[in-house]
């Protein structure tokens, strides 16, 4: 079970998903409305867990501003439906070769980019 923050601009049907598969996800939308994208990092980075979100602005705390993180996944899938998101989102999370640890992971319809980060 990986633990998650999910972003206030994460489809519901992306968490639900989540959390029917057993994962623990805070919900921005549920319990952080409005908080910055960097407080909404440090909440994470506390708790140990990993942002899914579909904002890019997350990558650029990450990479120019050197924010640690304990990890962050963007889903770059606009073409796709939630349901899809989801499902799109829990195959990678199935692969057992992913690790989206201390990692900043960009989901896309035919590829997945990472890249390391500093750690909190």
């Amino acid at each position: 079970m990986i633990r998650f923050l999910a972003d206030e601009c994460c489809p519901k049907a992306v968490v639900d998903r989540l959390r029917a598969d057993g994962h623990d996800v805070r919900y921005a939308a549920e319990t952080d409305h409005r908080v910055a994208d960097n407080q909404l990092l440090a909440i994470a980075n506390a708790e140990d867990r990993i942002v899914v979100t579909e904002d890019f602005d997350f990558g650029d705390l990450l990479v120019r501003d050197l924010l640690p993180a304990s990890g962050v996944i963007i889903l770059f899938l606009p073409k796709l439906d939630p349901q899809a998101r989801a499902e799109r989102l829990l195959g990678i999370l199935a692969d057992p070769g992913f690790d989206g640890r201390a990692r900043l992971t960009i989901i896309e319809t035919r590829r997945v980019r990472q890249r390391a980060l500093t750690p909190p």
